[in-house]
């Protein structure tokens, strides 16, 4: 942190002496080095004044924090403080209570999910029923129809006759 201090301190007067063409001598360098030895001592002296300590001495150690991966609220703390733990040991309970709404609401959704299923099948059922009673209706004959039954016609004149005249465009008289 001192070094650190210097190096700004010393790039600061550099860059003072350069741009106001401050010249070098006997009172302008010694100045510098003295007004910087005051400024980076005080610097110092109150970064160390206000540094906390304690009477008593430093203990370094590594804290591992316990965090859960859900949000709620904490119902109770089975372990001691200052006890070994195992693997598996439980450290601490969450209400379950807004958990278990949430599980009894997706329940629900999943039986009312099913429900609808059921209720689709059925429709679906009776939709296929209708398109099967129809296409059995279509295909049936209705008496209203008349039935074609193939008929044989005898021509009373030779069809080579009949076909020039209707060629012609005349009319013919029937027979």
């Amino acid at each position: 942190m001192e070094t650190l201090l210097l190096l700004c301190y010393s790039a600061l007067c550099i860059v003072i002496f350069k741009i106001f063409r401050i010249p070098l001598n006997k009172w302008t360098v010694p100045t510098a080095v003295l007004g910087g030895i005051v400024i980076i001592g005080a610097l110092i002296l109150g970064m160390n004044y206000n540094f906390p300590y304690t009477e008593t001495g430093k203990q370094v150690f590594r804290t591992v924090p316990i965090v859960s991966q859900t949000r709620g609220r904490v119902t109770s703390v089975p372990v001691q403080a200052n006890q070994m733990l195992k693997q598996g040991d439980v450290l601490f309970t969450i209400d379950p209570t807004p958990f278990q709404a949430k599980v009894d609401d997706l329940k629900a959704q999943v039986k009312a999910a099913s429900q609808d299923a059921l209720s689709l099948d059925s429709a679906l059922n009776s939709a296929r029923a209708s398109l099967d009673k129809a296409s059995a209706e279509r295909d049936r004959p209705s008496g209203s129809m008349p039935v074609l039954l193939p008929v044989m016609i005898r021509v009373p004149f030779p069809i080579r006759w009949s076909i020039p005249v209707a060629r012609r465009g005349k009319r013919t008289k029937p027979r």
